[in-house]
């Protein structure tokens, strides 16, 4: 999807992304999951906004360099991690977001990268609106839902650096 067309959108997680890539310009943001591979219909449901959601949050990530020139982002997410995080409720030790990261240059191929990145609840901190650090053991699924967004774009926008 190109930016000139999902900027609007992409404010959702301005405030949670707050690694900024500096100086690498971004001309498309694409995610793709197969939600139709989940074979739970209730974690299907669940999942079923996860791509716009990563993909908004990346953009906000890179707000600040968009070009029409700059890299293609893409993100593909593993389907089964999707599955067991929810079949789980999103449980501190096993609730993870995995996804096959590319970045490609049409204009320079020395910018080409791709990765497996994973996040996980264990190894993020966040907090509740009043700053106090979140105990996931107690943590609604929609916030673990958001915490592994927000951690998920944070990762992909720092490397671009």
């Amino acid at each position: 999807m190109k930016l000139s067309h999902t900027l609007a959108s992409a404010v959702f997680a301005l405030a949670s992304s707050t690694a900024l890539a500096d100086g690498v310009p971004v001309s498309e943001v694409s995610v793709a999951a197969d939600i139709t591979a989940i074979g739970d219909e209730s974690a299907a449901q669940f999942w079923s906004s996860i791509a716009a959601d990563l993909e908004n949050a990346i953009l906000a990530g890179v707000l600040d360099q968009v070009d029409d020139e700059g890299v293609r982002i893409s993100v593909r997410l593993e389907e089964v991690a999707l599955a067991n995080a929810f079949e789980r409720n999103f449980d501190l030790d096993e609730s993870v977001l995995v996804g096959q990261v590319n970045i490609t240059d049409e204009n320079n191929n020395a910018n080409f990268n791709s990765y497996e990145l994973s996040v996980s609840l264990s190894g993020v901190t966040a907090v509740d609106e009043t700053g106090d650090p979140l105990l996931f053991e107690n943590v609604e699924s929609e916030r673990a839902y958001e915490t592994l967004i927000a951690a998920f774009a944070d990762g992909v926008v720092a490397r671009l650096d």
